[in-house]
């Protein structure tokens, strides 16, 4: 997955649900502002984008593939409050057995990053599998870091829940 956050001290994802969602961002699936959004919903400071972000010393440099057209989904939190919190949810899949696994790539880099966490639902029951707090990566240039989650039996969908920290840097 790669989805990213950043100009922003924001992390960054790019979502599969084995059998049941892929999302890599670059590929077009509707036009105009949400082409690249793979049928995901956002709320607030989500974004996404190719290359490195607008602040400088915080995100990703680029996306994981490592391209210059390789995009990715981060947040701007270049305005915002502290605490403001930004939702990124996959559109409704079904995991009917044991073994549904998501996997994602992440990169938090900057001084003031806030965190991110991860929601599997069931219907509109959400429960937190997963989640980061402050910087984990070292620079603009790290690589990403790859997560795989076991999904529940019942999971509908999954949200990435970002939260701004005290800046964008």
């Amino acid at each position: 997955m790669a989805p990213t956050l950043a100009p922003t001290a924001a992390p960054s994802l790019s979502p599969t649900v084995q059998g049941a969602f892929r999302c890599d961002f670059n590929t077009p699936v509707a036009t105009g502002a949400t082409q690249y959004w793979c049928g995901m919903s956002h709320s607030n400071q989500f974004r996404t984008n190719a290359g490195r972000t607008g602040s400088t010393a915080t995100g990703a440099s680029g996306g994981q593939e490592g391209t210059t057209t390789d995009r990715y989904a981060y947040i701007e939190t270049s305005g915002g409050t502290t605490g403001t919190t930004s939702v990124l949810t996959t559109p409704r899949f079904a995991v009917t057995s044991v073994g549904g696994v998501l996997s994602f790539y992440y990169h938090m880099a900057g001084a003031t990053i806030g965190n991110l966490a991860v929601q599997t639902c069931v219907g509109t029951v959400c429960a937190t599998q997963w989640t980061q707090t402050g910087a984990q990566h070292a620079a603009e240039t790290s690589a990403w870091t790859r997560t795989f989650l076991m999904l529940p039996t019942g999971t509908t969908s999954v949200k990435w829940v970002a939260t701004r920290g005290t800046s964008f840097t």
